[in-house]
């Protein structure tokens, strides 16, 4: 629900004007290489590579499961805290799709699937329904919000 008013007031607030099959094209192509990255980023387990393609500026809120963080510094030390408990994991994506909506905004959605270790030798192997909304920032195409389910 939070994602959809979010995204109906960015959306709202843009020029609008139609991106031909080719732009919205190089769009996909472009957010698809940098959410594969992302995700290979994730089995890392290092907070500094992982948040490089979250936005701190534009960031709108993060809610994961029933987390909800209004600021990027606290969605990051919540992220290396549980990165802090984990001996490994490894994400793979298993289905993703890119929803251009404009030349500066793009949705995606996604199911991947984790395999976490735990420190304590315990571990989970869930599979992650995501939505993420990306803006395309001066330096780049960035996320600035992301909705999952465990």
């Amino acid at each position: 629900m939070i994602a959809a008013i979010v995204l109906l007031a960015l959306t709202s607030c843009q020029e609008q004007t139609e991106l031909t099959d080719e732009q919205k094209a190089s769009i996909t192509s472009e957010l698809e290489k940098q959410y594969s990255d992302a995700m290979s980023n994730l089995s890392k387990l290092d907070m500094n590579v992982w948040s490089e393609p979250w936005s701190e500026n534009a960031f709108i809120s993060v809610n994961s499961g029933v987390n909800y963080f209004s600021r990027f510094s606290e969605w990051k030390d919540s992220v290396t805290y549980w990165f802090s408990l984990r001996e490994s994991q490894q994400v793979e994506i298993v289905e993703a799709h890119v929803n251009v909506l404009s030349s500066e905004l793009a949705l995606v959605t996604s199911i991947t699937s984790w395999d976490i270790q735990f420190k304590n030798e315990e571990s989970i192997k869930p599979q992650v329904l995501a939505s993420l909304l990306w803006k395309k920032e001066t330096n780049g195409w960035k996320i600035v919000h992301l909705h999952e389910s465990w």
